[in-house]
């Protein structure tokens, strides 16, 4: 009997359940920030893209704007703020703080336009979103400003 093909499966199976596990800490982490955010809603409304910034990996990602499909949203509160993918179960979650925000052109090759990129920690490592929305943009830097997030200048 050959044992490659079972020790494929429990490793794939391993895999997703790594992924599950992960999610949900970071999910029962964002709790206490989130239920802030969502009791004192300041501003909420769909984001047309967002796209993060990978870090490496698997295919050689480093440096490059990943587009991240389904429908998104922002929902900013007084201090912070969290952009969130329902489909795909995944939110970022930032405090004002210590996130930074800065106008950008097109960082994504599926969409042209203006952009604001975040920088911030989520789950203790540093992420970069940008974000876009057809009509609104000034609005939605008015909000994230609103939070406490530095604001830089120039593009990224």
């Amino acid at each position: 009997m050959n044992p490659l093909p079972v020790l494929a499966s429990l490793v794939v199976v391993g895999g997703i359940l790594y992924l599950f596990v992960r999610r949900n800490r970071e999910r029962t982490a964002n709790a206490p920030l989130r239920g802030e955010i969502q009791a004192g809603v300041r501003f909420a409304t769909r984001l047309d893209h967002v796209s993060i910034l990978g870090t490496g990996g698997f295919g050689g990602t480093r440096g490059q704007w990943i587009r991240l499909r389904g429908p998104k949203r922002l929902v900013v509160g007084a201090d912070a703020f969290m952009v969130s993918l329902p489909q795909a179960l995944r939110e970022f979650v930032f405090t004002g703080r210590e996130s930074a925000i800065q106008y950008s052109r097109a960082p994504s090759r599926g969409a042209q336009g203006d952009w604001i990129v975040i920088t911030g920690q989520v789950s203790g490592r540093e992420v970069q979103l940008a974000i876009t929305k057809s009509a609104g943009l000034p609005e939605i830097w008015q909000a994230l400003a609103g939070t406490g997030a530095a604001q830089g200048t120039g593009p990224v």
